[in-house]
């Protein structure tokens, strides 16, 4: 006796070994005082990171205010273009001077500009009528315009085309409609070189950028170059792919939307830059410069905080690394226990004598292992038991026995089930015909599959006798529908002969026929037997109906009852059978046929 309790209360107070002596929120607490690089690493961090957002919000503001250079500087050379392309039409709409006035006018507005060097005129419809020219100048074409073109600079009233050429340095022609009366009459236009401009953007670059020479950009509606530091460059009119125009949208361009952040440049190197749209104007300006040129005096700072921190971090590291030895072992016990465990090697030893949360957290482990051992041990144990009761008793009525739930005592109870009987038509001949193990082979596989099926419709197989097998439905577990369910399984039967005849034929030259008859009733069910050897079945009138049934039925036929035709309802079809007398008891009785 004295040895059972001690058993006992080892296994009770396992839960609660001892008390925590040295808590782990301590050790933690006497650690971090060693570490006193911890400001100092924090003080560094936040002065870099204001020195960081510092410079770089006044890095963007420079960007931005060269783009805004550049763009107003092209904003002004075009404008000065348009000015003289509008005097120049003004002079031509004037009626009060002669045709030879006019011309020589124009060739005075011409060579008096210092951004016009020749002027095409141009009819209503976009054809061109004359070129005036300085003599300085090569030859112009005399070309047309599209419509679209020449609507375009009459709705406007000016209108900057967006494609360029080359002549003696990137142009653009600008074009301006001819006014007499209110009236469209013609329009005048030149190419219009962007030579000042190029020069401004080579200055910024050389001046601010460190001669970068793709600081400064001005690109087309197409991303191509129209002013670039290098002429030359500009010439070719390439397309320049960037990271930061991929975002721009065409409402953004209408909107002068401004761009400015980080991006990847064309060579992998990191860039920050800013975009412009131009307005009234299909074109861009952009302005980027490699992060490592625009933050250096951020990196300068950084190394010198990086320096302190690493002398703090060595500091913090040696007084940390006294502490993990300390605390990673019993960890790693703990790790190597945890294994063991899922391994399910319930015996492994494990002792963790730190006297902190670690060494309750290891009687813990110890005391689900041995849960655990028991546990997995009684479900072992329910497994055989359930594995052997399923060959002998319904599932319902085996899960009941292993949760005690059951009465394992003789007797039974009063249940309003359905019983199917299903029997081998001309079973005899077939033993005749066959060896035994041939015929044995075939009702293993006949059996199986009839199980199956009952189990599969919540039923209870009874019993096999012979060549025939009893099942029933509505206990254990009481089941509304159990007539339903006793026809639809015995349809399921005759259906499966349709397949297992095609495989028997073929390997033994056999077809198997049942005849099945099916009864709805009240029955005692229960186990019947001895207090040694017992068997849950079902008894009364129910039973022998339905087994009386069986034997009246036609093979591949479903013979029921009045009764379970009411119960079943009218998910199914029948056909009247007759009167039949079924047994001297109940007498004649109404029988049905359930068609496939």
């Amino acid at each position: 006796m004295a040895d059972g309790q001690g058993a006992g209360g080892g296994a009770g107070e396992a839960a609660v070994v001892g008390r925590v002596r040295r808590p782990l929120w301590l050790k933690l607490l006497a650690v971090m005082g060693l570490l006193a690089s911890a400001p100092v690493v924090g003080i560094g961090l936040a002065l870099m990171g204001v020195n960081a957002a510092t410079l770089e919000v006044s890095t963007r503001d420079y960007h931005l205010s060269v783009t805004e250079d550049v763009a107003a500087r092209l904003d002004e050379t075009l404008r000065q273009a348009e000015d003289g392309l509008d005097a120049v039409g003004r002079v031509l709409a004037d009626d009060s001077v002669s045709e030879a006035g006019r011309l020589a006018l124009v060739v005075s507005l011409v060579e008096g500009s210092a951004l016009l060097d020749h002027a095409v005129l141009f009819d209503k419809e976009g054809g061109c009528i004359d070129v005036v020219r300085e003599s300085s100048v090569g030859e112009v074409a005399c070309e047309g315009v599209s419509p679209s073109l020449v609507e375009a600079a009459s709705s406007q009233g000016v209108v900057t085309e967006g494609v360029a050429v080359w002549a003696d340095g990137v142009r653009v022609r600008v074009m301006v409609p001819i006014l007499v009366g209110g009236r469209v009459t013609g329009l005048v236009g030149s190419w219009v070189s962007l030579a000042p401009l190029q020069e401004r953007v080579a200055y910024l670059a050389t001046q601010r950028f460190g001669g970068a020479p793709e600081a400064i950009l001005v690109l087309d509606e197409e991303h191509r170059l129209l002013v670039h530091a290098d002429p030359a460059r500009a010439r070719s009119r390439e397309e320049v792919k960037l990271e930061l125009l991929s975002g721009m949208t065409p409402e953004m361009f209408q909107r002068q939307v401004t761009q400015s952040g980080d991006f990847v440049g064309a060579g992998g190197e990191a860039m920050l830059g800013a975009v412009r749209p131009m307005a009234h104007r299909p074109w861009v300006v952009v302005v980027q410069e490699p992060q490592a040129v625009a933050y250096a005096s951020l990196v300068q700072m950084r190394r010198l905080v990086a320096l302190a921190v690493v002398v703090a971090v060595v500091v913090a590291l040696g007084a940390a690394l006294v502490f993990a030895r300390g605390l990673t072992a019993p960890i790693q016990r703990l790790m190597s226990y945890a294994r063991e465990l899922s391994g399910r090697r319930f015996g492994a030893s494990l002792e963790v004598g730190t006297q902190d949360e670690l060494a309750v957290l290891g009687a813990t482990m110890q005391e689900a292992a041995g849960r655990l051992e028991a546990s997995e041990a009684r479900i072992r144990e329910e497994v055989a038991i359930r594995s052997d009761l399923g060959r002998y008793l319904p599932r319902e009525l085996v899960d009941g026995v292993v949760r005690r739930e059951h009465d394992m005592g003789l007797g039974g109870y009063r249940r309003d089930i359905s019983v199917l009987f299903a029997d081998v038509v001309a079973f005899t001949p077939l033993t005749e015909r066959l060896e035994p193990e041939q015929v044995v082979a075939i009702l293993n596989q006949l059996f199986t599959i009839l199980t199956e099926i009952v189990f599969r419709h919540g039923g209870t197989v009874d019993k096999f006798v012979g060549d025939c097998v009893m099942a029933f439905w509505g206990a254990p577990t009481a089941q509304a529908d159990h007539a339903a369910r006793a026809l639809a399984a015995a349809e399921d039967m005759l259906r499966f002969l349709e397949v297992g005849n095609v495989e028997w034929s073929a390997k033994w030259g056999v077809t198997i026929q049942l005849a099945i008859g099916v009864h709805s009733g009240v029955a005692v069910v229960g186990n019947i037997g001895s207090e040694t050897r017992m068997e849950y079945t079902a008894i009364g009138e129910v039973v022998n109906i339905a087994a009386r049934l069986e034997a009246i039925a036609n093979p591949q036929q479903i013979l029921i009852t009045e009764a379970t035709r009411s119960a079943a309802g009218e998910g199914f079809e029948y056909v009247a059978f007759g009167e039949r007398e079924v047994t001297a008891r109940v007498g004649q009785q109404r029988l049905y046929e359930v068609v496939l």
